[in-house]
């Protein structure tokens, strides 16, 4: 495994008045595993998804994903 991001959490740089986080679940061969979670006025969705390694690294690479130490359950408390 790339496993410099396993269970990590990044914010995703994007929509106004939605805080987008995703958290890497794990492996396979599709590539990476995540959990999505968007918090916004109307409430909180969670959906799992596979992204692909390179989709991911070049997210991360130019700042769209950036690494929060913060939990997510912060933000939705």
């Amino acid at each position: 495994m790339h496993g410099q991001y396993l269970m990590k959490q990044f914010r995703v740089k994007g929509v106004r008045g939605v805080d987008t986080y995703v958290r890497l679940l794990g492996e396979n061969t599709e590539g990476y595993v995540i959990l999505i979670t968007s918090v916004s006025d109307t409430g909180v969705r969670e959906t799992e998804e596979t992204i692909s390694r390179h989709l991911f690294d070049a997210c991360v690479r130019t700042g769209y994903l950036n690494e929060c130490r913060e939990l997510i359950a912060a933000h939705i408390a």
